[in-house]
């Protein structure tokens, strides 16, 4: 057995084979990723006042970003960073903007959003939008504005870090909004 083929590398049925047939050829066998954490292992928190604190800071966002308008709001759970974990998901809509106004919005908010501490990402092509994100205690708080010219749509979506609030009460608040 040459010296850079490992033992079970020869006598796994599949590499034994690629390795005789490819003897050239490097083959690095690496340990499986390890899983997400099942537990945070941080305390639980109440989901209620942690949403209306979310709340407030989307409200804030949309002040700061947009500025105008009655957006339309929809909130949500979504399943968290670990299993005894939820995100909270806003998304802010305000319909019939144009599309000067529109880009113009996106354009201020890059300023705005890195001067209050968010790393952006622009992607080049699509939908004008601005993804970013800030780190939190478990996870990252994630925004994503943007502006739907085919329909006149402004939009923020604020997605909050990890909340541990344990494993059954992760599963009520993901299933209830399901």
């Amino acid at each position: 057995m040459p010296d850079d083929v490992s033992a079970d590398e020869m006598n796994d049925p599949f590499w034994s084979v690629v390795h005789r047939r490819h003897p050239d050829l490097d083959i690095v066998l690496l340990p499986p990723e390890r899983p997400a954490p099942a537990m945070s292992g941080l305390p639980e928190r109440a989901p209620g006042p942690f949403a209306q604190l979310q709340l407030t800071d989307a409200d804030d966002l949309w002040r700061m970003l947009v500025g105008h308008g009655m957006p339309r709001r929809e909130a949500r759970w979504i399943p968290g960073p670990t299993r005894d974990s939820v995100r909270h998901a806003i998304t802010l809509t305000l319909a019939g903007v144009g599309t000067p106004a529109g880009i113009e919005h996106l354009r201020e908010a890059r300023g705005a959003l890195t001067a209050d501490g968010w790393h952006l990402f622009i992607p080049p092509t699509g939908t004008p939008r601005i993804m970013a994100d800030r780190a939190g205690e478990l996870g990252a708080e994630e925004l994503l504005t943007g502006f739907d010219a085919e329909h006149g749509r402004l939009f923020i979506r604020l997605t909050s870090t990890g909340l541990p609030v344990g494993v059954g009460r992760a599963r009520e608040l993901i299933g209830a909004a399901a």
